[in-house]
């Protein structure tokens, strides 16, 4: 196999444990991939803001791919490109998911819109994106390419109805369940296999140079464009079947036990 130049990896499902802590174990892998030449690619749900220490901590120099690959920035966050929601999907999207009771968060530009700065998880989401969110009277006039809206809810039965309205207009937008009590949609562009081929394109690297790990069903379409693919322990077992390799879960160091097992030991990704 072609030795891996580049691994690309999720943020909060791999690299971080499931308090979001960057271990330091983790740390020193990076910096012993750094060592072996191979560059270190971060994906996240996250805002860029919400990535700006991680990224200065582990020295990260290639593009980093925020809101699911909805975003592309360089590590000092200047906009490489972005994936819109046209505006009149955004609206539909809106009005589906506060019809079934979710709250409604947005993000466009260097904004997180919501109507209530005391709902539920907001006060959490403020300490992960490290971003105050605006609070607006009204939706009208105030959206304008969108990158990502996130309907929230405590009730799964909620959520699921918005998934399941939500589904018949995927041709203007995805819309998932990925994380706890929230629904998340994004430009249908906005994905990890989408993320893999630019990022390939903008290194001048083939698919077969570049290794990827997360644990999410939509990371499946980043592991077909990898020459190595790696699941994370806690991945469903649909997700762990379309990977090369399954490593520890996030809680018990994954991300440096895959770092160590399939990319330090053999010198580059070798089988």
């Amino acid at each position: 196999m072609t030795g891996i130049r580049v691994l690309l990896a999720d943020v909060d499902g791999a690299l971080l444990t499931p308090d979001g802590v960057l271990t330091r174990r983790a740390e020193q892998a990076v910096s012993r991939l750094r060592d072996a030449g191979i560059d270190l690619a971060l994906m996240s749900r996250r805002s860029p803001r919400g990535l700006r220490g991680l990224l200065g901590r582990l020295g990260i120099a290639t593009p980093v791919a925020a809101f699911g690959g909805a975003l592309l920035v360089r590590p000092d966050l200047s906009v490489i490109e972005q994936h819109p929601l046209d505006n009149g999907a955004a609206a539909v999207v809106i009005a589906t998911l506060e019809r079934h009771g979710a709250a409604v968060w947005v993000y466009q530009g260097d904004d997180w819109l919501v109507r209530r700065a005391d709902a539920p998880h907001v006060a959490r989401e403020q300490a992960v994106a490290q971003c105050v969110p605006r609070v607006v009277e009204r939706w009208e006039g105030v959206v304008n390419s969108a990158v990502k809206i996130v309907g929230v809810s405590d009730d799964a039965g909620v959520l699921e109805r918005c998934e399941s309205d939500l589904q018949g207009a995927c041709a203007f937008f995805s819309a998932s369940c990925a994380v706890p009590h929230c629904i998340e949609v994004m430009h249908p562009r906005a994905n990890s296999g989408e993320v893999a081929r630019t990022l390939s394109a903008r290194l001048g690297l083939s698919g077969a140079a570049m290794a990827a790990i997360g644990e999410l069903p939509d990371h499946v379409l980043m592991f077909r464009e990898s020459g190595l693919s790696i699941a994370m322990g806690q991945a469903r077992a649909v997700v762990q079947r379309q990977a090369h390799f399954i490593t520890l879960s996030n809680a018990d160091e994954g991300f440096a036990h895959a770092v160590e097992t399939w990319l330090l030991a053999t010198g580059g990704g070798g089988q």
